[in-house]
């Protein structure tokens, strides 16, 4: 792929482009929001569970 096939295709890109609207930013926001929380709180109880397990191996 040469540079102005890569030109040629961003400006195409470009102005298919549109800014999104306000209902969808909002619903974009959520969304991330609500993977960030699943995503810790994941994260929180398998460190819980390996806490707990490791706790009994040799204090």
């Amino acid at each position: 792929m040469g540079i102005s096939e890569f030109i040629k295709d961003s400006k195409r890109i470009l102005k298919l482009a549109t800014k999104p609207s306000r209902k969808e930013l909002w619903m974009s926001t959520k969304v991330s929001i609500l993977a960030m929380f699943l995503v810790g709180m994941l994260s929180f109880v398998i460190q819980y569970m390996m806490t707990v397990l490791t706790s009994q191996w040799g204090g």
